[in-house]
């Protein structure tokens, strides 16, 4: 296991950071302008919400299992 610099541990931070602050943001402004265009105040801020948050949640769980798995079989030279 290599040592975790802190650049290497600031560039961590920022793509969780962006994982997660995209989506979650960019599903509430999503919803808040569907509910002025649509007077649905505030069912699809809440909506876009909660899916922006499922969206994150994905986000991580997807970078998190890559980064953490190692080599898979089809890279391994000795099988």
């Amino acid at each position: 296991m290599t040592q975790l610099t802190s650049t290497g541990l600031v560039r961590i931070l920022g793509q969780v950071t962006v994982i997660m602050v995209i989506p979650i943001v960019g599903g509430a402004v999503a919803g808040i302008i569907l509910d002025r265009l649509l007077a649905t105040a505030p069912l699809f801020a809440l909506g876009g919400f909660v899916a922006g948050n499922l969206i994150a949640f994905l986000g991580l769980w997807l970078y998190i299992r890559t980064h953490t798995r190692g080599p898979s079989a089809s890279q391994d030279p000795d099988r």
